[in-house]
């Protein structure tokens, strides 16, 4: 399974600690610049006033991964940001979660910064993980893994006023359809500064199209179906909002 990881060139301690839970088995896709984008793509950023010079340049790396992808004709592949930390069975873990969705899919989600309502689909490997439908989809681009189908969706010109991980998290506006694996075998690293610093003002995304953004968690819901929505609180409730790491899943299995 194809691994790509982002990287900007000056970030040489980031892109040698990723070689070193990856064995090299990956490629450096350089990471874009905010004040530096491609030609081809400065049309999807006009009028992206809210979005920091960071943000530009992490959406804009993403599309090149998904260009990447799409020009080698790969059929799916990992995507990873240069500041994650790994399970060492990552591509084991996303084969497997591929391999049992049923039907068309876009996007994998592979890390998460703080657990959502989910539905479980199928276990994984010894049950340690599960193969998860998301009532939301995870606010984080940090691991995931993306089809062609997704590639295409994610690249359809447009304007993009929010970062890239809250875009995602807006699948619905793309027609993404997204599964994830829970608890998440990667997850953003503490060991290295962001780069991308935060904004100094809440944004509330959806104040700009509350309809939408209504409709859309509606559909959420319904893809769930109203059985599962009650499992997916309970057990939000039962674990809590914190991150579940796969050492607590495998006590809460024993």
């Amino acid at each position: 399974m194809h691994v790509f990881v982002i990287n900007l060139a000056s970030a040489t301690d980031r892109l040698a600690y990723m070689g070193q839970q990856l064995g090299g088995r990956f490629e450096r896709i350089e990471a874009v610049r905010g004040t530096a984008i491609p030609e081809h793509l400065a049309g999807n950023f006009v009028k992206s006033g809210d979005l920091l010079p960071g943000e530009l340049g992490c959406y804009a790396s993403h599309l090149v991964a998904a260009e990447t992808i799409l020009a080698r004709g790969i059929p799916y592949a990992i995507v990873l940001e240069d500041d994650v930390d790994l399970e060492s069975d990552v591509r084991l873990i996303a084969e497997e979660a591929i391999a049992k969705i049923k039907g068309e899919w876009d996007i994998l989600s592979l890390s998460g910064a703080k657990q959502h309502p989910h539905c479980r689909l199928a276990p994984l490997g010894d049950g340690t993980h599960s193969l998860v439908r998301y009532l939301h989809f995870p606010k984080t681009t940090a691991a995931y893994a993306i089809s062609a189908s997704g590639c295409r969706k994610l690249l359809a010109e447009r304007k993009r006023t929010r970062p890239v991980d809250v875009d995602i998290r807006y699948g619905w506006e793309m027609g993404l359809e997204g599964y994830g694996v829970y608890p998440a075998p990667a997850w953003q690293a503490n060991r290295f500064e962001s780069s991308i610093p935060k904004s100094k003002t809440q944004r509330f995304y959806w104040r700009a199209n509350p309809v939408g953004y209504l409709v859309g968690r509606t559909a959420g819901v319904w893809k769930l179906g109203p059985i599962n929505l009650l499992r997916a609180y309970f057990e939000e409730f039962r674990e809590g909002r914190a991150p579940v790491t796969p050492d607590a899943r495998r006590r809460s299995l024993q």
